[in-house]
């Protein structure tokens, strides 16, 4: 179906352009209830041609180019959108996604710290934590993650984990904190300890998949 939405989507923009506006929005929105970005992309971008006004289609280019993995676009149409909407936490969080492809990552936390000041949501100070330790600044890490736990215990806020590179899993910030706390006392060598920081994760959210990997391969014997 896919393959026949792209080929009718491409047949449409060589061998129609005088077909009415209506045929083309019709194709884009049945495009997107079948998650078929590519044609999409093209249905929105004829509308374009005729009408640059119409801001409905150009605003969600950024995460259609995403979703094709097209990043260069991608981050064209959100630099545009961003001078639209400066503040918008969905086109910082796709500048924050794009940054972090292109392996920018002090911009990358420059808009994960704006981010959190804006909103005060404890997933983007999550980032700033998993940065921070990745990075190897452990005390700074540490502090934040008390500073996480403080916060978190009323909290509904999530966390995105790429669990494929197409794919991700939104996790509660509490398994995530966890999960994160065990990568620390892991690497101070307390495996047990590790290993409890795992099952926390797991008994905050059954179906974690990169805690439930972390925690089989902790077993067998491997640290993280």
């Amino acid at each position: 179906m896919n393959k026949f939405l792209g080929a009718l989507g491409l047949s449409i923009l060589f061998a129609c352009n005088q077909a009415p506006q209506t045929d083309f929005k019709q194709l884009y929105s049945k495009a997107m209830e079948i998650k078929d970005y590519q044609t999409a992309i093209t249905a929105a971008q004829v509308i374009l041609q005729a009408d640059s006004n119409q801001t409905l289609y150009l605003d969600t280019l950024p995460e259609l180019y995403i979703a094709v993995r097209n990043f260069e676009s991608a981050n064209y149409y959100n630099e545009l959108a961003l001078k639209r909407h400066p503040d918008d936490e969905k086109y910082l969080q796709v500048k924050a996604l794009l940054a972090q492809q292109g392996g920018r990552i002090e911009e990358e936390m420059d808009v994960y710290n704006k981010l959190y000041a804006k909103t005060q949501k404890l997933g983007y100070l999550y980032q700033i934590a998993a940065y921070q330790f990745g990075t190897e600044q452990f005390e700074l890490s540490e502090k934040t993650v008390k500073d996480l736990e403080s916060k978190m215990v009323n909290s509904m806020d999530s966390v995105d984990f790429m669990i494929s590179e197409t794919q991700k899993q939104k996790i509660p910030i509490r398994a995530a904190v966890y999960n994160l706390k065990a990568y620390m006392v892991a690497q101070k060598r307390d495996l047990p300890g590790a290993k409890k920081y795992f099952e926390m994760a797991l008994k905050e959210y059954p179906d974690f998949i990169a805690a439930r990997q972390n925690l089989m391969q902790l077993m067998n014997g491997g640290r993280r």
